[in-house]
């Protein structure tokens, strides 16, 4: 038999699996209520259900992640043609990008650079500084 799933704990410690274990409980609930999967539930089905809850989780996560390296950008960037730096634009870029688990709402600094005439978001491009 393989490996139980929950040894693939990231390094988390006991306070957090107690929260990941909450967490599973959550959505094996929603999915199945309270008592669980009914008798006639093939295993194919709750392997489905169990891939829909995970690629749920790994958009909100994506979602998150973006968010928080997007805030690395929030000062001068330099323009990756002349070079010259430039405060982020007051609205930020929005997009939607899909990822192998679904549609991912995006929120990025956009820049604009007047001398060469051009926008360029460094979250999605780095360039060394």
């Amino acid at each position: 038999m393989g490996t139980d799933a929950r040894k693939e704990d990231l390094g988390m410690n006991a306070d957090e699996k107690v929260l990941f274990d909450k967490l599973v409980a959550l959505l094996a609930k929603r999915g199945f209520g309270e008592a669980g999967p009914p008798r006639e539930t093939t295993f194919a089905q709750i392997e489905q259900f169990g891939h829909q809850a995970g690629r749920m989780v790994a958009r909100a996560l994506d979602a998150r992640l973006a968010e928080q390296h997007a805030a690395h950008f929030a000062g001068e960037e330099p323009c990756p043609t002349c070079r010259e730096k430039h405060l982020p634009k007051e609205s930020p870029h929005d997009l939607e990008l899909q990822t192998a688990d679904g549609e991912v709402e995006l929120r990025e600094p956009a820049f604009r650079c007047p001398r060469c005439e051009r926008d360029f978001f460094p979250s999605t491009h780095p360039i060394a500084n």
